[in-house]
């Protein structure tokens, strides 16, 4: 209710208010309905929204006495329409609060770096090279599992995916037949090692299907054939977060 409104008044014979009933001629429900359109609410809230009334101002009250008593009505000019601005304001208070309350609120701890690991070499993400063996040891998020081990990327084929400069998780591969297109391998022949998505293409002059070799980065071009050569691991994951142990 708005602080304006006067308190409730004590009223004469008020025990006998068990029930009240109210009799409208045709031309006061028209007049009823009409408020209604106005103040643009249902016929349910119009009647709450008199009662409050009554309950709260003066005039209501007096009409309320004469009601009990049996007295002729007054005069009175009953405004619905604070009531009907100080409920709908109270109503969009309340699901706004509700709202805050149920809106869960999403919240990420990154996981400590405590596992231990060791970059074991450096893998070439451009042309085929000579891997780098100088090892370093570093502390991650997890630990590594049988078969993986990490390699930091030389270059910038791989990116965006893979910037150059990462740390990335690499699981070893031993087991025929060759991975499916579109796994990101680390291949190695007598030219060296890199890293890159293994794809299958048509041959133009040949007609055959063979595995290619294919660079993220549009500016790098792809290695093939792959005659001769070995994929030993395939990518796993990129860290995101590690440090020098």
């Amino acid at each position: 209710m708005a602080e304006t409104q006067a308190p409730p008044y004590e009223i004469e014979g008020k025990d006998n208010m068990g029930k009240l009933f109210i009799t409208l001629n045709e031309e006061s429900q028209e007049a009823v309905l009409a408020e209604c359109r106005r103040l643009n609410i249902t016929l349910s809230a119009y009647c709450s929204l008199m009662m409050e009334w009554c309950a709260t101002t003066q005039e209501g009250h007096a009409v309320i006495q004469s009601l009990i008593t049996g007295a002729p009505l007054p005069s009175v000019n009953m405004n619905l329409a604070p009531l009907v601005q100080s409920s709908t304001t109270n109503a969009a208070k309340e699901k706004e609060a509700a709202r805050k309350k149920f809106t869960p609120v999403e919240t990420f701890t990154a996981p400590p770096l405590e596992a231990q690991g060791r970059i074991i070499g450096n893998i070439a993400a451009g042309n085929l090279a000579d891997g780098d063996t100088i090892p370093q040891d570093i502390r991650l998020y997890r630990e590594l599992e049988k078969g993986e081990y990490l390699l930091r990327v030389n270059g910038h084929s791989m990116e965006p995916s893979i910037p150059d400069g990462s740390v990335v998780i690499m699981k070893k591969y031993t087991i025929p037949p060759i991975p499916k297109p579109g796994t990101i391998v680390q291949y190695h022949d007598e030219r060296g090692v890199t890293l890159k998505k293994l794809v299958r293409r048509k041959n133009p002059e040949t007609g055959k299907m063979e595995y290619t070799l294919h660079p993220i980065n549009p500016n790098f071009g792809d290695i093939e054939p792959m005659d001769g050569g070995k994929i030993s691991g395939i990518y796993v994951e990129t860290l995101d977060r590690w440090e020098k142990a």
